[in-house]
């Protein structure tokens, strides 16, 4: 029987809307398609379909999948499905087989963990709701039904996407047009019968007249959107949905008929219309399948890593390159005549859905539909923040939409952040151009111009010459601070434009501590800018406030934030005791990072990275005047390293050599003086230089290796290690790779250490050549990850962990969890800008058991390593 026979003898399809469909060609073994129905037929049940040899492979699920880690559900293999079944939604007609409602409730890639057989199926799944790994395994016996039953098994990962125990209790929903089962069923779209004609290959715009709340109106010429609230805690419950807060201009899309063609207008915050400067975003919106609607979003500009970049986004601006800007649509107000804003905001948010899938819009395209998470807001919120992200959205699902600030609609940063006039700029030291530092203020109750501090960090080069050249413009003899602060050098400005700052909190007197710039606020007015009513440090958003352990005998130098009472000389500014020459000075200029800020970067992480870094003999990476410039590995200290950093003689085969570590954070600020951008440290301490308590294996992808591959490589030599009876703990090392380290217990030599690490890495190799090479020849090395074993010898070392990169966008090097290691984390995930708001949101530190992990590295363990 041919694949598609027994789909094709159970239907009419002069009377069912599936499609006949043909066998399309074969992925290979390497996954494809998922797909996932929600169907209401006798009985309420799941269908999981997996692309394979030309078709879907199908399973009913009864229970739906579980995503509790080792439950069984039972999987009934029913007929193939041709791969056109995969864009089916709608609804089959009762005395048809499988009558009733069909819902894409799930969509997106499968892959085989292993070597797929006829009884059993290792798979991962990457969908919009369902992500991580699961088993399919043929039954055997008296339960077996002929081998059409098999049990489906969840298994763990580290992807962390999923919380729910079952996929009935994620959010209920179709993935392409937003509807729920009751309105699939109730707008009989996509029925066929004896009388009837095809249904239309795309979904349709919502009917607005059928949602609850809505009103015949005309739509309004000046709309004033919903504003939220700040709030220190993510809302409990599950009357709240969340979504990621972006880092962008908020815009209202205004959609109205004119003649025979439907136009767009972009509407800032603040009512101007923005429809020119976002000039490629308009006709896409405007091929919504409506005669007019408002929609609520904001633009983005996406990074690397897929967060949102404010800084990206100024940037696409000022060179006028905006084709890569995306509108991230979150709420619909009006649609075909009919005011929406007393409708529940989640029917909104499904309209809005199944409004921009009736324009093949929401996907991952110019215009999207934004996620939203039902409930768990502090979880949601934990892991936004770990992820470097700017916080969260909060909203009550049944709510209105009411324009202005209140309380339906609240957010909860993971940095401190704040909207601040400039009244002032100060000149520029050494061979920094422009200005030195903005000085910054806000109006107080009394209408008076509070003086806030100033920010000289996170000034690109072209920020510095435009905003220098606007600021000149605005000049003025008197200083509009109320209390102006004293200084030579300063400029006095009239206080007319807002820049964004991030900082770490507010000082005593109520000055921004460790300030850097974000941007101009375009949409914001000068008057609406308040000096805040509470000024004090949220302990959410102080860095290091985790469990890191300190090893014995660390020391931190100064605690966190204390300052020395040493005044520096002119043109210096002092970190940790440390006097920092060219402060100002732009060692990355991407992100405009100054010496001071990475000085400062460290001071607030001294605790984090010291427990890695200290009596650790040290190589460095210095880039004197900005990473942009000449750099260059340095190992032995020369003159302009400071001379009190710690220093031990290690014997090398022309004699001893000096060699640096570090013990307090001080030696780690001298360090960044002298220009040092990176850290890489030995395995092993100054105490005994010659016995390696870490090995490190670098796994190092070719540019055409896909991320999910480095996964699955980092995971299985995870598991190899664990069979030895080693623990491994996962690093970003802010480039392309990962790092995994292995804790020992000091005994084995360096040679010992690198033929061990040499033998994991060649069986490694032996198991998966077609994916792992240990030869370090870039032209052996396409299309595979290059297993590094040689950063174990003696002499040999690795970036210290929370050590900044010499790479654009000043990238971090970061432990984390393995649960952590999943889609949403890259090896350069992290940076100096995000770090801050990753460590306050961690609750321990992620590798708080490697001292415990650490074991010997036995004679025994060596002979057991072989491939599998």
């Amino acid at each position: 029987m041919a694949p598609l026979d027994e789909y094709r003898k159970k239907r009419d399809f002069r009377r069912t809307p599936e499609p006949a469909g043909q066998v399309s060609a074969s992925p290979g073994e390497g996954g494809g398609l998922f797909v996932v129905h929600k169907h209401a037929t006798q009985r309420l049940h799941f269908d999981l379909r997996l692309e394979q040899d030309g078709v879907l492979r199908s399973w009913a699920v009864p229970k739906g999948p579980s995503l509790d880690p080792g439950e069984k559900r039972l999987a009934v293999e029913v007929e193939d499905h041709p791969l056109e079944y995969g864009e089916f939604e709608g609804v089959i007609p009762e005395d048809e087989y499988g009558g009733g409602t069909v819902m894409l409730w799930d969509r997106g890639h499968w892959r085989p963990r292993k070597k797929p057989s006829d009884d059993r199926l290792d798979f991962e799944l990457e969908g919009h709701k369902l992500t991580g790994a699961w088993t399919l395994v043929r039954m055997s016996g008296e339960r077996s039904d002929d081998g059409k039953n098999w049990l489906l098994i969840k298994r763990s990962d580290e992807s962390g996407a999923n919380d729910a125990t079952d996929a009935a209790d994620t959010v209920d929903a179709s993935v392409i047009t937003g509807r729920t089962m009751r309105e699939i069923a109730s707008d009989r779209d996509a029925i066929w019968t004896a009388k009837g004609s095809q249904s239309p290959s795309r979904p349709q715009a919502p009917d607005a007249g059928r949602l609850a709340g809505s009103r015949k109106r005309g739509l309004a010429a000046d709309p004033q959107p919903q504003l939220a609230s700040l709030v220190d805690e993510a809302p409990v419950g599950d009357d709240w949905l969340h979504e990621i807060k972006f880092d962008g201009y908020r815009i209202l899309a205004r959609l109205e008929r004119e003649g025979d063609e439907l136009t767009a207008r972009l509407l800032s915050r603040n009512g101007k219309d923005w429809t020119d400067r976002f000039a490629k975003l308009a006709p896409v919106l405007a091929r919504l399948p409506a005669d007019s609607a408002l929609v609520d979003g904001e633009v983005v500009a996406f990074s690397a890593d897929g967060s949102s970049s404010f800084r990206r986004l100024q940037e696409a601006l000022s060179e006028g390159r905006t084709g890569h800007l995306v509108y991230q649509a979150f709420d619909l107000l009006y649609l075909g005549g009919y005011d929406l804003t007393a409708t529940p905001l989640l029917e909104r948010k499904r309209a809005l859905a199944g409004l921009l899938a009736g324009a093949s819009l929401g996907g991952s395209g110019t215009v999207r539909v934004t996620d939203h998470q039902v409930g768990k807001g502090p979880a949601f919120f934990e892991q936004a923040c770990g992820l470097g992200l700017e916080g969260i959205i909060s909203k009550r699902r049944d709510a209105p939409y009411r324009p202005g600030r209140g309380k339906d609609w609240v957010k909860v940063k993971c940095t401190r952040q704040e909207e601040l006039l400039i009244g002032g700029f100060s000149d520029p030291s050494g061979s920094r151009a422009g200005f030195g530092a903005l000085l910054l203020g806000g109006y107080d109750e009394s209408g008076k111009l509070v003086y806030a501090g100033k920010v000289g960090t996170g000034f690109s080069d072209r920020h510095l010459r435009e905003l220098h050249g606007r600021l000149r413009e605005l000049e003025v003899a008197e200083a509009p601070f109320d209390s102006a602060p004293s200084g030579r050098g300063v400029h006095w400005v009239r206080p007319v434009l807002v820049a964004e700052v991030e900082f770490t909190e507010w000082t005593r007197d109520g000055a921004l501590r460790h300030p850097s710039f974000r941007g101009l606020r375009e949409d914001r007015e000068p008057e609406e800018i308040r000096m805040p009513a509470a000024m004090s440090v949220s302990k959410r958003t102080k860095a290091g406030s985790g469990n890191s352990k300190r090893d014995e005998g660390v020391e931190s130098g100064k605690p966190v934030g204390e300052r020395s009472e040493r005044r520096p000389r002119k043109g210096e500014a002092q970190v940790a005791g440390v006097r920092l020459s060219s402060p100002d000075r732009v060692l990355y200029p991407e992100q405009g990072v100054t010496k001071l800020a990475l000085a400062q970067y460290y001071e607030d992480i001294a605790e984090w990275i010291l427990p890695h870094l200290a009596n650790r003999p040290l190589s460095l990476v210095r880039c004197p005047q900005g990473r942009e410039k000449q750099c260059f590995f340095q190992k032995h200290p020369d003159e302009a390293l400071a001379k009190d950093t710690a220093r031990v003689e290690i014997e090398e085969s022309d004699g001893p050599a000096p060699y640096l570590y570090a013990r307090t954070l001080a030696d780690i600020v001298s360090l960044v003086q002298a220009g040092v951008l990176e850290l890489h440290v030995w395995g092993s301490r100054v105490d005994d230089v010659e016995r390696p308590d870490i090995l490190v294996f670098d796994l190092d992808p070719a540019p055409d290796v896909p991320w999910s591959e480095m996964l699955r490589a980092v995971r299985e030599l995870r598991d190899r290690l664990a069979e030895l009876g080693l623990e491994s703990f996962p690093r970003t090392t802010g480039g392309k790779g990962l790092h995994l380290v292995v804790p020992l217990e000091r005994g084995p030599r360096w040679d010992e250490a690198k033929e061990f690490a040499h033998a994991v890495a060649k069986a490694h190799e032996s198991d998966d050549r077609r994916r792992i090479t240990t030869n370090m020849s870039k032209a052996k090395r396409r299309g595979k990850i290059f297993l590094d074993y040689l950063r174990n010898g003696r002499g040999a070392t690795a970036i210290a962990s929370y050590s900044t990169r010499s790479r654009e966008g000043a990238p971090v090097a970061v432990p984390v969890r393995w649960d952590e290691l999943g889609g949403a984390m890259r090896a350069d995930r992290y940076d100096i800008s995000n770090l801050r708001r990753r460590l306050a949101a961690l609750r321990s530190d992620p590798w708080a058991e490697f001292d415990e992990a650490r074991r010997p590295l036995t004679k025994k363990m060596l002979a057991r390593v072989g491939p599998k």
